[in-house]
């Protein structure tokens, strides 16, 4: 089962095999929704977690990391590739594609404040495929947004991180580190054949839409 749960304008998702075992929350919200375990404390006790993953360092999906490790003990995995931006709590926003791309980046600096987090030190690092521990799980690796950006596999689905935004329409991230890297990474997951995409923003896109990025 993929449940999202939503921190501010990201999308967070909790996963539950329907066979049973262990729960994994992808992404940890923004800092600035004080109302995110709430949240998810009414789908599931925060300590009952095996892990949370995160797609990517930025604070918009890390803000409640360091607490969910340190006052839960829940493990908290990233790519290595982002791992300096979380141990040292950065609040940097990248450069925007476009138009819409520089009016949301500066919507975003105006804010982004209210967002700073606890930095702190991810428990492991995450490699391109099956997760260790987590039947049916894969990790995916998609720089571009961000150098460590990853996706996740889950039940025939991807748990998509911002290598793709539905704002308002499925598209490459409007913000973006490197956007030829980010627009190679989502043009290699076609034919993946996937059931749903879910993004990191906006609402779940058909999995069909990949194949139009051959």
């Amino acid at each position: 089962m993929i449940q999202a749960i939503p921190s501010g304008a990201t999308n967070c998702y909790l996963l539950r095999p329907d066979g049973g075992g262990p729960a994994i929350l992808v992404d940890a919200g923004t800092a600035a929704d004080q109302t995110f375990l709430s949240k998810l404390s009414a789908c599931l006790p925060p300590q009952d977690l095996a892990l949370v993953i995160l797609t990517h360092g930025h604070y918009d999906h890390v803000g409640h990391a360091a607490r969910l490790q340190g006052e839960y003990g829940v493990p908290v995995a990233i790519h290595p590739g982002d791992r300096e931006m979380v141990t040292q709590g950065s609040l940097t926003c990248p450069p925007g594609r476009g138009l819409l791309g520089g009016i949301i980046r500066r919507a975003t600096l105006r804010t982004v404040e209210k967002s700073r987090y606890t930095p702190f030190t991810p428990d492991r690092l995450l490699a391109p495929g099956p997760l260790p521990g987590f039947p049916g799980v894969e990790v995916v690796s998609l720089p571009g947004h961000t150098p460590g950006s990853i996706g996740v596999v889950f039940e025939g689905c991807l748990l998509a991180g911002d290598v793709v935004m539905n704002l308002p329409l499925p598209a490459l991230p409007w913000l973006a580190e490197d956007f030829p890297t980010a627009r190679k990474s989502l043009t290699a997951l076609a034919g993946r054949s996937f059931v749903k995409i879910y993004p990191g923003h906006g609402r779940p896109i058909h999995g069909a839409w990949l194949d139009r990025k051959r």
